[in-house]
């Protein structure tokens, strides 16, 4: 796996899967303030562009947060040298999904 550092920035170009079981959302970092978000959640697909907040706490460690097109805030805590992500997210209709899962890198060929 490749390591990142501390600053925002080592995260930029980056794709990588965040595993909660049947939920599978993958993250693109395009920048430290946006980021590209996909998912499948049934019959919904999200694949949009949204602006985030990214920081770096220490080397590997980072807060990232961001507001889905349809309402939902995120924040997750995501400890890229360990590979575990933690998610909070209000949704838009209040409901709340917490979970813990794996950071699995996408690499491109």
């Amino acid at each position: 796996m490749a390591t990142t550092n501390g600053a925002p920035t080592s995260l930029v170009g980056k794709t990588f899967d965040c595993l909660f079981g049947q939920f599978v959302p993958r993250l693109t970092v395009l920048s430290p303030t946006e980021l590209r978000v996909q998912a499948t959640i049934g019959a919904t697909k999200i694949d949009e562009v949204v602006q985030s907040s990214l920081t770096g706490v220490r080397p590997g460690l980072f807060i990232m947060s961001w507001t889905e097109q349809g309402g939902n805030f995120v924040v997750q805590v995501q400890d890229h040298e360990n590979q575990i992500v933690h998610n909070y997210a209000r949704l838009a209709d209040g409901q709340q999904f917490c979970a813990q899962g794996t950071i699995q890198p996408v690499t491109t060929a």
